[in-house]
């Protein structure tokens, strides 16, 4: 995926999940649940950071904090963001990296509510 797109500056490139056709136990959900799940998703995979995340806008120096997360781990993001794409049937988009709310470190736990 970072052979196509490769984050500048501040931004992370981030995958969103594809949205589940059926239930573990086999039932296939209606189009109408599929959108709705697809709509609240507020989970995604980091692709790949830009080259200064996590350093000071002035400066330039890594924050003391370190990072908030790595490739590969699934972050709490935003609803909504500005920089949407597909590419291969799979939605990608750019945040940046101070918009990460949380690391997720079991994502089949976390549960939307509206």
């Amino acid at each position: 995926m970072t052979k196509v797109l490769t984050p500048r500056g501040w931004k992370i490139l981030i995958k969103r999940p594809k949205v589940k056709e059926q239930t573990k136990g086999g039932i296939l959900l209606p189009d109408q649940i599929k959108e709705a799940e697809s709509y609240m998703s507020i989970t995604a995979t980091v692709v790949a950071l830009g080259s200064v995340c996590y350093r000071d806008r002035d400066t330039g120096e890594p924050w003391k904090s370190g990072p908030w997360c790595y490739v590969g781990d699934t972050v709490i993001v935003p609803k909504f963001t500005q920089f949407k794409m597909e590419i291969d049937n799979e939605e990608y988009r750019f945040i940046n990296d101070d918009e990460v709310i949380a690391v997720v470190h079991d994502p089949d736990a976390i549960k939307v509510f509206t």
